[in-house]
């Protein structure tokens, strides 16, 4: 403030921005100081100007630069999300077709994540919304009695696991379309979780169960796609997941269990 006003005499203009003590509450609040000098006012040295109140600004400005920070970072980690997605898809493709195929179906599942972020941020979101947009998304229908069953406690997910689940979700789901119980008229899923506490962290752990899935035989060659890599890996990677992905004899079971701040869930 000193400074300015040394400025000032210089420049003819004062300006500053500073914070001001108000009595009333004990509080500083930051204020935009302007000046100019009278001029053939008769009176030497004589200043006219303004002191406004600009602490509410100042927040604004300072949370939306938190908020373009935040913005810039998320958009650097989706496009290499993309990336990722493309090289494995890439990877694991026979053909051009099947590229684009897998590559865009991935991309709708991203999709639909980002639609669903901001109502995680609002804390309205919970993994039954996941798994439900999910089946629904590739035809797998929770209202035919017996074929899909979906169950478990209402279950605040972290923002940050939101998006890895997803798209784990969609890789399970897909092969259930293509292989195993959405695919096949005898085929049943069974998609449960639960809310268990280890010392201080606690897990939502979900269950994924196929039944009634004609399996090729014992032997055969599996070639290890992008859901098994996503599944074993990237999860446990990403989200200090623990995961297990068996293909038994009546259909795929898969268990993954992440840790959830103890305010996010139910108790167990």
């Amino acid at each position: 403030t000193v400074d300015a006003w040394q400025a000032a005499r210089n420049d003819g203009e004062y300006y500053v921005e500073h914070r001001v003590y108000r009595a009333a509450d004990g509080t500083y609040r930051w204020h935009q100081t302007r000046a100019r000098p009278l001029i053939d006012s008769g009176v030497a040295g004589e200043w006219v100007g303004t002191s406004t109140d600009i602490h509410e600004i100042r927040g604004l400005q300072e949370r939306q630069q938190v908020l373009l920070a935040e913005l810039q970072h998320r958009t650097r980690n989706l496009l290499a999300v993309v990336q990722a997605i493309a090289h494995q898809t890439r990877r694991t493709s026979g053909s051009l077709d099947d590229f684009e195929l897998e590559f865009e179906n991935r991309l709708r599942a991203l999709s639909r994540v980002q639609g669903l972020l901001p109502q995680a941020e609002r804390g309205v979101v919970d993994l039954r919304s996941l798994v439900e947009a999910e089946l629904a998304a590739l035809g797998g229908n929770t209202d035919v009695a017996g074929k899909v069953t979906v169950g478990g406690p209402t279950v605040g997910l972290p923002a940050g696991a939101i998006q890895a689940l997803a798209l784990a979700l969609h890789e399970l789901a897909t092969n259930a379309v293509k292989y195993g119980a959405l695919g096949q008229p005898s085929g049943k899923l069974t998609v449960t979780w639960r809310v268990a506490a280890e010392s201080d962290q606690s897990w939502v752990e979900l269950d994924w169960r196929e039944a009634g899935v004609r399996m090729p035989p014992a032997g055969t060659p599996r070639r290890r796609g992008y859901g098994s890599e996503l599944i074993e890996r990237a999860l446990r990677y990403q989200l200090r997941a623990r995961t297990r992905l068996e293909f038994r004899q009546d259909g795929v079971r898969c268990s993954i269990a992440i840790p959830i701040p103890a305010n996010e869930g139910g108790r167990p």
